[in-house]
């Protein structure tokens, strides 16, 4: 058996050496389509198939408070705040353990240049909950998660690479963190990653005493294991027991909000994982249409080799023996398509990480290992067999149903029989039809791309830069209740702001707290002066700190009443901007403009007076509604964590080392964070990302997919010119004209387009919908692209079939009629 199957590889290895054209051009085709998806497949298994790097990862949930008139959007990732959440771990008894994180931002010295670099805050059970042991060192113990608990902190595998040299006495070193000295305690192993952030320093939760005990807020986000057995079902209906307990005995705080789970891997991929799999099919079209190509040249190829064939089965091979042998010629043909596939699926993996935004990237914990791995492997062999078999199985059979007498009688001919012609167009018409379904996608998607990136964000983006600063709370401490009381810090942003604007090109300079069309800053809930509330039915709305010249600087425009002043500061009337949707849900027919509200978080707050209303600006997203916000002035409640938007004369980008170099003659322990154009601060926000990435990938597929395509026709009209040529030479015998050889043969290849057309548009129709998330202000259906992308594809096909039809139309009788 072994012998026989050597035998047939060595026989398969010599045909094929003979053929070099035609082997190279069957690897070169088998290598596109193989390496695309098993480049793709790496990345899908990487992010959706792989477990997560944790201890029986499938038992982690994520919980949050939301809305109970929001329950139906609710995001499983939202908040919870420390008392609800020290009230779950002591009652809940569907978790085995209950933790909770939040972000900061840290500058370190001590370790080399000053370092901006952004922390997760962690209960001191976090490591333990995910079942994550160190590479060095130890955990958090019990007791390092207490207001003024001890200054500990625990760095990635990375960081302690990049920035400590590896060294393995790290343990017990101490670093600055915001001026005050931390000790390094731990290490973590190299794989451990975590979403969203994967930031390199981890620190013990320290909250204020206003962070511990105020229960309405909420700014933790809670991890939860599974006790063994229990479901999702079941802990959800306990926690909406607890939920109910919680807003009896405090209805003022916990009145209006509910606790929703889901499980950590959907809070991970949940937004990522349509997009992913709508590359991964997208590819593997690319991979039919690429075995329907092959197949075809195999066909073209067993022409000549069905007397060998009908020779062989006198001599006594059997049917077996034959499609054996067969398919031990596609074999190597897909294993060597699937060695040069391999080495370009290294390559394409790393362009597509590469061509991630790092923010997207630091939120997928597996997606950096993508590469070769045992399941790559495992998958790179199935679909090596599956494309052999795809793409061997119709001209194997073809042959091996070949009837003896005629092939040893054709002397002739060396035609195709009908059934060939008509397998032949099959997969010319099937390479049409998965062609225009994936141009169909890629239209849909850049046409959405072009209407995202073309709406009006409410602002100006051109010739902004965007950055921030860090202020220790050592060098610039913030009160420990609301309103903050930090004048060090306002003195800092008014000689900061004034020395930028001060710089040769730039036109303004403004601070705020969220940067639009990437951040929401935070919520806060309010109650408008003289309307009845009923407890725990507060207004909601998001809440942005900004400076006087933040509107003039984005070009906001002024609805009505005044933006902020120099005079708007801590000693004067609390006063408070609002943006057009804020008016609009609530104060619907009214003049907002000299109304004033109560933040209800503390009973002490005073009223605060509306002074203006500006327009939406896109806040969250570009693809979302503007959100109702209330804009507050930073001199009446100052941020220690600054972001500056400079509107400069001329290439944003150009005054970084400028900026820089300010901000060191005002502070030296002071980086300069994530300096970036507002182009590149958009570019990699999700609701950008989730339809570029995929515009470009799926338009490089199709493009490819109809290059194969013409190929295929142009390769099927050339073969059936050449069988036909002696029928052609009687043709124009018997008086046909030039043109009508030429509607001939085009007539054959415009009708196997229109009919893969046809099938490719109802195809199209019924999985262009499985694209709809990924989709902005465009239709699945949209007729323009439909309609676009049809004519398109026709006017290629056509020109692909005239170079053969022309060809034919030129025959010279004479010559056809000595044709074999």
């Amino acid at each position: 058996m072994m012998n026989r199957l050597w035998q047939n590889f060595q026989y398969g290895l010599r045909l094929l050496a003979k053929s070099p054209g035609f082997t190279l051009v069957t690897v070169l085709t088998l290598a596109l389509g193989i390496g695309a998806n098993t480049a793709i497949f790496s990345v899908v298994y990487s992010v959706l198939l792989r477990p997560l790097p944790y201890y029986q990862p499938d038992r982690l949930v994520v919980m949050g408070e939301g809305r109970l008139e929001k329950r139906d959007g609710f995001a499983q990732d939202s908040n919870s705040s420390n008392p609800d959440f020290l009230d779950w771990q002591k009652r809940a008894k569907s978790f085995q353990s209950l933790t909770a994180y939040s972000f900061d931002a840290f500058t370190i010295t001590g370790n080399g240049e000053p370092k901006n670099v952004f922390g997760t805050q962690v209960k001191a059970n976090f490591f333990s909950t995910l079942g994550v042991k160190p590479f060095l060192g130890r955990t958090f113990v019990e007791g390092e998660d207490v207001p003024d608990g001890p200054h500990v902190a625990i760095i990635t595998y990375a960081y302690w690479q990049s920035d400590f040299g590896g060294d393995r006495g790290v343990i017990g070193r101490t670093i600055n963190l915001d001026g005050s000295p931390a000790t390094i305690v731990g290490v973590l192993p190299a794989d451990f990653q975590f979403s969203p952030g994967s930031n390199p320093l981890w620190i013990p939760l320290h909250p204020g005493v206003d962070a511990a005990t105020r229960r309405s807020l909420r700014w933790l986000i809670t991890v939860g294991r599974f006790a063994p057995g229990v479901s999702m079902k079941q802990a959800q209906a306990e926690m909406d027991g607890i939920t109910a307990q919680l807003a009896r005995e405090y209805p003022e705080q916990d009145g209006s909000v509910y606790v929703g789970i889901g499980s950590l891997r959907d809070k991970i991929v949940g937004k990522i994982q349509p997009l992913l799999l709508v590359l991964f099919g997208a590819v593997g079209f690319v991979l039919l249409i690429a075995c329907a190509n092959v197949a075809n040249l195999m066909m073209t190829r067993s022409v000549g080799r069905r007397k060998e064939f009908a020779v062989r089965t006198v001599l006594g091979a059997s049917s077996g023996q034959l499609l054996a042998q067969l398919l031990t010629e596609n074999i190597v043909l897909a294993a060597l398509g699937a060695g040069v596939g391999f080495i370009a699926a290294q390559w394409g993996v790393n362009l597509l990480i590469a061509a991630i935004p790092t923010p997207v990237l630091n939120t997928l914990p597996n997606l950096r290992e993508a590469g070769t791995n045992l399941p790559m492997v495992v998958f790179l062999a199935g679909i090596t067999l599956l494309t052999a078999i795809l793409f061997g199985l119709a001209p194997a059979l073809s042959i091996s149903q070949s009837r003896i007498s005629e092939e040893l009688k054709d002397e002739s001919r060396g035609g195709t029989s009908l059934a060939h012609g008509r397998l032949r167009n099959a997969f010319v018409v099937a390479e049409i039809a998965i062609s225009l379904v994936l141009l169909v996608g890629a239209g849909l998607v850049l046409q959405s791309l072009h209407a995202l990136l073309h709406q009006d964000p409410g602002f100006d983006p051109g010739h902004l830069l965007t950055f921030s600063v860090n202020l220790p709370n050592s060098s610039y401490p913030s009160g420990k209740e609301y309103p903050f009381d930090s004048p060090a810090a306002i003195q800092f942003e008014h000689q900061f702001s004034e020395r930028l604007r001060n710089l040769p090109g730039v036109e303004s300079v403004a601070m705020t707290t969220a940067i639009p069309i990437g951040s929401s800053g935070g919520t806060i809930r309010f109650m408008v002066e003289g309307r009845p509330v009923t407890v725990g039915q507060e207004d909601e709305s998001d809440i942005i700190t900004a400076s006087p010249a933040y509107f003039p600087t984005l070009k906001v425009p002024l609805v009505s009443g005044r933006i902020f002043s120099a005079t708007d500061d801590h000693d004067a009337p609390g006063v408070l901007v609002v943006n057009h949707a804020f008016v609009k849900k609530y104060f619907p027919n009214e003049d907002a403009v000299g109304k004033r509200i109560h933040f209800t978080f503390n009973p002490k707050e005073p009223y605060r007076q509306i002074i203006g209303v500006v327009g939406d600006v896109a806040q969250d997203d570009l693809s979302a509604p503007p959100p109702p916000v209330i804009y507050y002035p930073n001199d009446q409640g100052p941020s220690t964590f600054l972001t500056y938007m400079i509107r400069t004369a001329g290439e944003p980008g150009a005054f970084i080392g400028t900026v820089q170099s300010t901000l060191h003659d005002m502070d030296r322990q002071l980086p300069l964070i994530a300096p970036l154009t507002m182009e590149e601060f958009t570019g990699q926000t999700p609701a950008v990302f989730l339809r570029r990435y995929p515009s470009y990938l799926i338009g490089s597929f199709a493009t490819l997919a109809v290059i194969l395509a013409m190929v295929g026709l142009y390769g099927l009209l050339s073969f059936t010119v050449t069988q036909r040529t002696r029928e052609i030479g009687i043709r124009v015998a018997l008086g046909a004209q030039a043109r009508d050889i030429l509607r001939l043969v085009l007539g054959q290849g415009i009708g196997a387009v229109l009919l893969g057309l046809g099938i490719g548009l109802l195809a199209a129709l019924a999985l262009t919908r499985l694209m709809s998330s990924l989709l902005y202000r465009v239709k699945p259906t949209d007729a323009l692209t439909f309609a676009s992308v049809t004519v398109l594809l026709l006017l290629v096909a056509v020109a692909a079939s005239y170079i053969p039809a022309r060809r034919a139309a030129n025959v010279d009788p004479l010559v056809a009629l000595r044709h074999e």
